[in-house]
């Protein structure tokens, strides 16, 4: 059986696919709709809306047939997506070279007719195809052909939506001088772990930094100075950033990171870290900038998020009353102050 060729822009289209976030989602019941729609309105048995990833096809929507995976090397849209302009009609699978030995034609559901419409972005990438499918050779009219199109283009907009909404939200949770999450986001991300802590145990830390001398930077170099620092302290953050934390700008030289089951020795080793490195980067270094540093290991649940906030700010300033360059932690009530390592 031979397998479908990879485009010449395969990254390309897969970053393009991965850019619209509907990979292993669930589905969207606008495409099951549609699935719906192509099927009766071609008199066809099945219908599918399928995107094709690096190694497999994901049925987004179903009509006739289950959704869920193949191998690419078994998808007749794998060979759709290599004419982005045009329609794919096999009247008899089984009389087609490209198809004839396909596990789908020879065995079960026994596919012998297929149509399929590429989808294609406004960038020129083809995602996938809306197709139909049957289960006895046949023909498809121009007019269903057009019906076809006329779906697949109703898909691609609601991918866009989708696209452009997901966009939108994330400009939202997103601070536009460092890149980092803004406080919104980490409000988000705090509310979560409350959640998961009071329904599973699941334990959390949240840091909490003020800069020590970020206003005499502004004061004696000029904002810009003062920005490069700020994006310096973002890159310190999110390199340290495991999956399920948020480093997060909550405002001025303010910064916050929530550190997702993380044990208090672990949050603890990992705020030292962070304010070791901080003082020692090289745009903050030759300015003589530092950082106060509040923790708080989370192994019971807070009231809610002005209560973890406020316990994390409330260390965050013992430690700058400590003499600054501290870090301030606490489980429970116990609470230490200890100075930061010496930066080499």
């Amino acid at each position: 059986m031979p397998v479908a060729a990879i485009p010449a822009t395969e990254a390309a289209r897969l970053s393009e696919l991965r850019s619209y976030e509907v990979l292993d989602q669930a589905c969207d019941l606008s495409f099951d709709n549609i699935a719906s729609l192509a099927a009766q309105l071609t008199g066809c048995s099945a219908a599918v809306v399928n995107l094709i990833d690096a190694d497999r096809q994901v049925s987004m929507a179903a009509h006739g047939l289950p959704v869920g995976e193949l191998p690419r090397g078994l998808s007749f849209c794998s060979h759709t997506i290599l004419t982005p302009d045009q329609m794919t009609v096999v009247p008899d699978a089984r009389q087609d070279d490209r198809f004839s030995d396909n596990p789908l034609v020879k065995g079960p559901p026994g596919v012998a007719f297929y149509a399929g419409v590429p989808l294609v972005n406004p960038q020129g990438a083809a995602l996938g195809a809306l197709c139909v499918v049957d289960y006895a050779p046949r023909d498809i009219s121009e007019s269903q052909q057009s019906v076809l199109k006329q779906l697949a283009q109703t898909v691609m907009t609601t991918l866009e939506l989708r696209r452009a909404m997901n966009r939108i939200r994330t400009l939202s949770l997103t601070d536009g001088l460092t890149g980092l999450a803004n406080r919104a986001a980490l409000l988000d991300g705090l509310d979560r772990a409350i959640a998961a802590q009071r329904r599973g145990g699941t334990p959390f830390a949240l840091v909490y930094l003020d800069l020590d001398g970020f206003k005499k930077v502004n004061d004696l170099e000029g904002h810009a100075a003062g920005d490069d620092v700020l994006r310096g302290v973002a890159a310190v953050m999110a390199a340290r950033q495991r999956v399920g934390d948020v480093a997060a700008r909550l405002g001025g030289d303010e910064f916050a990171m929530l550190l997702a089951g993380a044990t208090p020795e672990a949050s603890l080793a990992l705020a030292t870290d962070l304010a070791a490195a901080i003082s020692g980067s090289a745009s903050a270094q030759p300015r003589g900038v530092t950082a106060s540093v509040g923790v708080v290991s989370f192994v019971t649940p807070p009231s809610g998020l002005d209560h973890a906030l406020a316990a994390a700010d409330e260390l965050m300033y013992e430690a700058k009353l400590a003499g600054k360059n501290r870090i301030a932690h606490r489980e429970h009530a116990v609470t230490t102050v200890a100075a930061i390592p010496s930066f080499s």
